[in-house]
This record gives C-alpha cells, structure tokens and sequence, in this order.
C-alpha cells in the first residue's frame, strides 16, 4: 500500500533534511499553543520528513527526524548521528488485540476513551543507517513494540495523555546518550507538543539492583524525580503516604543498632561498614548517610576520570589543628609503622590504639589515619591498601623508588572502582533487599524493615502532569477553554478528560461548541458520531486565565469495543491490600465469587499458580 507517495525501501535523509543538535533542539523551540493532535501535526509537517513503504499495513504513517550529538570538548567531526522515528498509529485498522492500552489500564486512565491515534516516538538501538531496518517493514511484528533494545520509545495519545515504554542509557546499550541525555530529550519534546501527562513505570535496574529502591534511600525521591515525575498510582493498594513513610523508616534506620553486640567478632557486615565510616570526613550515621557517601564517591570517579587520594576528593572537614599538632601526630604514627616489619601491614584499629594515648584528640587521630597515605620517613613511604577479609584500611611503610619526589599514584589509598561497586551490591542485599536482608534484629524490626522495603518497590508507576505547567504564553488575540463532554442518552459512558480549546478571542458560542465537537469527534473514536446540541458557560478558573464549558450533545452511533482504554471486559477486583482495579501485577479470580485478587497478598507462589482456585472468603463460607 502507497503512504503519502512513491513506495521506497529506504530514504536519504542526508539530502532532504538537516541535522538538528539532539541536546538543544526542542529546548530552543516554542511551544506550541493547541493540543497535542493539532502540535503533532504541525511539527512533522515543518520538521520531520515523511517515509514511505515498506509496509503492507493500513493506518500507518511515518516521519524521521535527524539530529547529531555533540558532546562537550569533542570536536565537530565526531559528531555520532541520532534518528527519531515518529510512527503514526491509527487505531481503527490495527488488530483486535492492539486497539486496547495496557499502560493506561494500570496508571489509573483505563475509563478513557479510545484514542482515534498514537504517536510512537523511537530511537533505536542501532543507528547505522545502512545497517537499520525501517520500522515500517517490521511494524506489525509484536517484538517491535516491546523491543527491549530500543534506546527510547514513548507513546502518545491524540488526547495528549501518553507513556514513556523504554529508556536505555549507557547501561542498556547506548553507545553515547546516557538516560539523561534521553530523558531531558523526550521531556523536552513533550514540552513543546502539548503533551499532558506522561507515566513511566520505574523497574530499571543497575548492577543487579532495584534502581527505584536504592536512588529512593540515597536521595529521598526517584530518579525520574529529576524530570518532575512523582508518584502515580502505586501497586498493592500503596498510597503516598505510605510510601513516604516506608521511606523515612528504612533510610533512618541507625547503623549503630548493628553494631550493639560489641563482645562478638566483627561480622563482614559490620566490617564493611565500618570501613566507609573511617573513610568519611563526615559521620555516617543512618542508612541514608551510608548509601549516600558510597554513590557520592562513585560519582566524583566518573567526574573526575582520574585516580586522586581519597582525602584530596572528598575531605570537607576544615583542619582545625596547627601544623605542630598534625606533625607530631604523623610521627607517633609513622614511629609506629616504622618499628614492625616492612612485610607486616598494621590496621587502622591497631593504629589507633597505638597512638591514641599519646595524641590525645580522638578526632585528630581519626584525622592523620585518613591522611596518613604518603607521608614519609627515613627515605620510606606509607602505602594504605583495604584488607580483603575485614575491609579494614592497612597501612606499612615501603622504600621510596629512586628520583621520585612524591607519592606514587598508586600509593595513594583510594578505594577502587570494582571493589566499591561490590561492596555496594553486598550492602543493598544486606540493609535494603528484602528477598536477602538479615541484619537487622531483633526479629520484629527485621519485619519492620522488610515491609519498608517491600512498599517501596511497590511504587513503580509516575506521571508527569505537563498539564499543570504554565508557560505557555498567549497572545491578546487566543483565549483558551476547557470544555467537557456531557452524553445525554449515555449509559455508564467512560470518563473522558476535557479539552483544551486555543480559540480567538472573538469567537462566539456557536464556534466554541463547534471546535468543541470537532475536537471530541476526532480525538476518541467512540465519539466519531458526536453532535454537540448546548453548550454551558461554567465558572472561571482560579488563574482567570480560561472559562470552563460544558457541551451536551447526542452520540449517533457508538461502537462497544472503542468505549475504554482498559477493553471492554467486566471485573471485579477486591483484594486485602485494599485494591479495587487492575494495577498492573498479576492476580487470580475465585472459580466461586470471580474476585480477582492479588496472588501475592493471597500467599500464592507466582511459580505455582493453581488452575482451580477459592478465595478464603468462599472457603470460610462453606464451612458454615
């Protein structure tokens, strides 16, 4: 089938069309002033470039939009390609098992309307473009939707409301964009679209850990926090409160509750702790403060690209001491390490309780062992390593190299990169995994802990309400109007959010009732035969800025399966978490009462999910 033009198997965009700086482009633009079905129109038909064939599908169009990346400090020769490929989806001609969004259903939209359109915004994985297939020769392949490669997929709506599927940074493939450098990109381009809400549903992962978790309890918020996206719609019946306070449990807990049996050997739990607690300028008191430091020095390493003492990054503590004090102090130490022998490496608890006596100052003593890397004496260094077993910091005293005026690099004690990121791992299973954690005790806050951590992960679903924002600028000449669509022979019809209108300033009623039509008639399939009959003035908003309306009018026709996002199967869900609607993760119905209920709040193994099930309601009820 012919789209917009001759069939080709491939187009040269190099020739039809500049590259746009994939870091500033929408961020340069101007957003536009109508909703999102009109902005998406006209930004493909002023910077996009249609494709055509390739498919033998109906209701599918195509645009390519290129762009280069530059990174700060590179030259303008390497300059690596990105393409974004737009794909119109027009939801009438697509299979019975696709008209229905998934996504929708389980963020709390799933009353919605069908869409008329979706607009899918992708940037696969491989961006060769000799090498790349066309979306449109693989488009009605289910694979292509759930690719799990792609680089960025998010969909949209006609009616503005959209999801981001897929995002995939360094970790997850991408030779050169970060997630930031995508994130800031789509938001960006929702931005300048019109677009009104977004959801995403946070279940990345970094080096084997729940990433929703671990940046909750360092940084008190999601990742996608960064973006403005908060909490949505949370699974097991999970509301915000209850997520902040799971949230402040877990990330206050007190590591010194750990170490509270003091006349038992040290576990390697407490070793390793112990061990970044030395390495602080700062006291890492709480669960928060440990997870905290340990990304803190992850991130400067990236930074900083370049091996530093562990000191001269992250020491923060003013000296509060005179050079006599520190002096005198680093030769009672060195004293120490210079009368053991040169093979034997002396801990710093040994250290410590060596040199306390005569130093005095606890702080000052913790002060030179953290700065102790280095220093020399009689024509003989200090070199600090951890200890493999106990994580403890060692220190001895070896010869310097001849012509060398200071302290080797690799003489400088900074904990590595590999070892930092397995002793990160260890932790999260330790202090914040509920599948592994142990550490906490007595029974009854290890309890405690592992229902924080549970709730926690049960947070998956964030939106971004773009809607909310107000910078967009209208002139004297528009006036904008949020109109609600009232059915007057409906029948339990869905929930269908309002429209914003961008009207002139002198448009009548008449015209507001007309656009108002047209604008439900186009954006939902269900109201193709929509015919506005009244319109009623509601009350103006708090900002003054627009007026609501209402338009009463009469559906012609109404076709069942277009009715909701969610489909137009019946259910009943009540479960004990306090759920009453589908959210997402998996649940088994009563062969009795047909209530669908969680499996996990049932204590059902999701590996051995039984054909036949009764609820313990049913049970109970036949037992009387």
């Amino acid at each position: 089938m012919e789209l917009n033009g001759p069939s080709r198997k491939r187009i040269k965009l190099e020739s039809t069309q500049d590259s746009c700086n994939f870091s500033t482009f929408f961020g340069s633009l101007q957003p536009y002033i109508g909703s999102f079905r009109i902005n998406v129109e006209q930004f493909l038909s002023q910077h996009a470039v249609a494709v055509t064939g390739g498919s033998n599908s109906r209701g599918l169009k195509m645009w390519c939009k290129r762009f280069f990346f530059q990174k700060s400090g590179r030259g303008m020769s390497d300059r690596p390609v990105v393409m974004l490929e737009i794909l119109e989806e027009d939801v009438q001609f697509v299979p019975e098992n696709r008209i229905h969004c998934r996504n929708c259903a389980v963020v709390g939209w799933g009353r919605h309307p069908v869409s008329a359109k979706r607009y899918h915004f992708l940037i696969q994985n491989n961006q060769d473009q000799s090498n790349r297939q066309s979306v449109l020769t693989y488009v009605e392949k289910p694979e292509c939707w759930e690719d799990s490669d792609h680089l960025l997929h998010g969909v949209v709506h006609s009616n503005g409301f959209g999801h981001l599927v897929r995002i995939n940074g360094i970790q997850g493939g991408s030779r050169f964009l970060t997630g930031s450098d995508l994130m800031g990109f789509w938001d960006c381009l929702c931005k300048v679209l019109g677009v009104r809400k977004v959801s995403v549903m946070d279940v990345s992962k970094k080096h084997e850990m729940e990433y929703r978790l671990l940046h909750a309890i360092i940084y008190g918020h999601p990742w996608y926090s960064k973006w403005d996206y908060i909490f949505g719609k949370g699974s097991f019946g999970l509301t915000f409160n209850i997520y902040k306070n799971a949230l402040r449990k877990l990330s206050t807990e007190p590591l010194s509750l750990l170490f509270s049996n003091v006349r038992s050997p040290q576990s390697n739990l407490q070793n390793t702790i112990a061990s970044y607690q030395f390495l602080s300028d700062k006291n890492l008191d709480t669960v928060r403060d440990l997870f905290r430091f340990i990304s803190d020095i992850l991130g400067r390493q990236r930074q900083e690209g370049k091996t530093k003492s562990f000191a001269q990054k992250h020491g923060s503590v003013k000296c509060l001491w005179s050079d006599d004090e520190l002096r005198n102090s680093f030769d009672r130490m060195l004293q120490v390490l210079h009368a053991v022998s040169e093979e034997k490496w002396v801990s710093w608890k040994i250290l410590k309780g060596a040199t306390s006596r005569s130093i005095g100052s606890p702080k000052l003593v913790d002060y030179c062992l953290k700065h102790l890397a280095g220093k020399r004496k009689d024509g003989k260094t200090v070199v600090a390593r951890p200890n493999e077993e106990s994580h403890f910091i060692e220190y001895r005293l070896e010869a310097v190299q001849k012509d060398s005026h200071s302290a080797p690099e690799a003489q400088k004690y900074q904990p590595s990169r590999e070892q930092i990121l397995s002793d990160l791992l260890y932790l999260y299973k330790e202090l914040l995994n509920p599948q592994t954690m142990h550490a906490y005790k007595p029974e009854s806050r290890l309890q405690a802990a592992r229902h924080a951590a549970i709730r926690l992960l049960d947070s998956k679903h964030l939106i971004k309400h773009y809607d909310q924002a107000h910078d967009i600028i209208l002139t004297d000449s528009y006036v904008r109007r949020t109109c609600y669509i009232q059915v007057d022979d409906a029948d339990e019809d869905p929930v269908c959010p309002p429209e914003i209108l961008t009207l002139p300033i002198s448009a009548t009623g008449e015209d507001i009732k007309n656009e108002a039509s047209k604008a439900f008639k186009e954006t939902y399939l269900f109201y193709g035969k929509f015919e506005a009959e009244d319109l009623v003035e509601l009350e103006e908003t708090n900002s003054g800025s627009r007026k609501d309306v209402l338009i009463r009018g009469r559906c012609k026709e109404k076709i069942a399966k277009y009715k909701m996002e969610r489909g137009i199967e019946k259910w009943t869900v009540n479960c004990a978490c306090g759920e009453i609607d589908d959210d997402g993760e998996m649940m088994i119905i009563c062969d009795v009462c047909h209530v669908w209920r969680h499996i996990r709040c049932s204590q059902i193994d999701e590996m051995f999910v039984p054909k036949k099930y009764v609820c313990s309601l049913c049970l109970s009820a036949t037992r009387k």
